[in-house]
């Protein structure tokens, strides 16, 4: 199983860089709020949770599929296991100048999935406005397809554990990082948003991020950064 910290960095990234998916999945959203008025509150929570709870699995399926190709390269080579982690290393760091919004390189990356959106959106808007359970689990696998930089630079990071299992856990760790500021509505919404979007907030995320980006390159270090916490553990018995 992948180890807590990972899972809680995952989370974590998928939280704080949900200013992003406000902007970009907010939209839709709210199109599938007013597609559900006259319903009962009841209802129409149940319906969007379970839309992002399709849009979540479709997270995971990626990151399955993608753990599988970095299982593959990994078995295949040490060197290029090796590689496979650097690059994901990188892209953690990217990730923490892209929450910090000291640069927004990684939205040049939307352009790559435009193509495959372009075959993939008629089929989500047939299936609007949401008419039962089994339409909102599908729109929502499908809306995860969106281009969105933010989850191409995960499924990079979660390429790189080496265990297809692991890679999919990630995703959907992400995914769950993600949900609170997308799916929750009206003042608290708001509330949450400002507090993800304030400066110092965005700052330390970010940070943070990179500092555990730069932890990820493989090398000496991080057993001299394990040592480190496992006598400040031990000290504390």
């Amino acid at each position: 199983m992948t180890e807590a910290p990972t899972l809680l960095a995952a989370t974590t990234l998928g939280l704080l860089g949900s200013t992003h998916c406000i902007g970009m999945c907010g939209g839709i959203t709210s199109a599938l709020s007013l597609s559900l008025k006259g319903r009962s509150k009841a209802e129409t929570s149940w319906l969007m949770l379970t839309y992002h709870a399709g849009r979540i699995s479709s997270y995971a399926l990626a990151g399955l599929l993608l753990g599988l190709v970095g299982w593959f390269l990994g078995d295949a080579s040490e060197a290029l296991q090796s590689s496979l982690r650097i690059i994901a290393s990188a892209m953690l760091i990217a990730m923490g100048f892209y929450i910090t919004g000291w640069w927004k390189g990684l939205m040049k990356m939307e352009k790559l999935g435009q193509h495959l959106w372009k075959h993939i959106q008629p089929l989500a808007s047939k299936l609007l406005p949401i008419r039962s359970t089994p339409d909102a689990l599908a729109l929502g696998a499908l809306w995860g397809w969106l281009p969105c930089g933010l989850v191409y630079s995960t499924l990079i990071w979660s390429a790189s554990q080496n265990n297809p299992t692991q890679s999919a856990l990630l995703m959907a760790a992400f995914g769950l990082g993600t949900l609170p500021s997308v799916f929750l509505t009206g003042m608290f919404a708001r509330q949450l948003a400002s507090v993800i979007q304030a400066s110092m907030t965005r700052n330390i995320a970010g940070i943070m991020m990179i500092l555990f980006g730069l932890y990820s390159i493989p090398g000496p270090h991080q057993g001299w950064v394990m040592s480190i916490l496992s006598v400040e553990h031990g000290g504390h018995y």
